[in-house]
């Protein structure tokens, strides 16, 4: 998740984004682990076209999920401009 660190760096501040808050969350629910870095930032509409094609950033997360154990994740802006990125695998 790193990678989702440095897309706050990167888009998620000026001149991008308007990011102030970045809230990093691990949590476990029975075998299902959820590791979520979350923004506050409104990012403007050219880097929202950037991501949906698939960038470098979003490239590197497919790889570190397909390497863990039912791994995936996913990438969430909500209406008010908090931006969640989300990793979740099971153990074993």
């Amino acid at each position: 998740m790193g990678e989702a660190l440095n897309n706050v760096i990167q888009h998620a501040q000026p001149p991008h984004g308007t990011a102030t808050q970045v809230c990093i969350s691990l949590e476990q629910q029975g075998a299902k682990c959820i590791l979520a870095i979350a923004n506050d930032t409104l990012i403007v509409e050219s880097t929202i076209c950037e991501r949906k094609k698939g960038g470098y950033g979003n490239k590197m997360m497919d790889v570190i999920a397909s390497e863990l154990p039912d791994g995936a994740w996913e990438m969430l802006a909500f209406p008010d401009g908090q931006v969640r990125a989300a990793l979740s695998w099971c153990l074993l």
